[in-house]
């Protein structure tokens, strides 16, 4: 029985932990397996944190909901991040240095639409432009 069984047999054992630990481990150790992020995403969504699944199946169109995509998305908001930025921030936060290995059509338009994503709410004048600039220079100021 391999790692994937494993957690396979904890989720239907109610054991949503133990199967959490396996498939972190597993993702690590093999970063493109579809089906243990989709288990991971599964297990997330069984222990109530819709930001965590939303992150395991975000480029997968079966393996998370829209609700759970947004989730992840305000949760770590990497839109206020700007384009460059979210890319590669993206890539840290699913483990993956080659996102589109991991993407089905939904997550290519996902990633291709990633450089214009915007928070709700999000005004985007030159003012704003400059505040949020300012706001950026003075937290890695004070936090060098």
């Amino acid at each position: 029985m391999n790692g994937a069984e494993h957690a396979r047999t904890d989720l239907e054992a109610g054991d949503v932990r133990r199967a959490r630990e396996r498939l972190k481990s597993l993702v690590v150790t093999y970063p493109e397996d579809l089906e243990l992020r989709r288990l991971l995403a599964e297990a997330y969504r069984r222990d109530g944190q819709p930001a965590e699944a939303g992150r395991w199946g975000y480029l997968v169109a079966g393996h998370a909901s829209d609700h759970e995509r947004r989730c992840f998305e305000r949760h770590n908001a990497f839109a206020s991040y700007g384009p460059r930025a979210t890319g590669a921030r993206l890539r840290k936060l699913l483990r993956c240095d080659d996102l589109a290995a991991i993407a089905d059509p939904v997550g290519r338009a996902l990633l291709r639409d990633l450089p214009r994503k915007r928070p709700v709410g999000r005004r985007d004048g030159p003012v704003e432009a400059v505040g949020r600039r300012l706001a950026i220079w003075r937290a890695r100021s004070r936090w060098r």
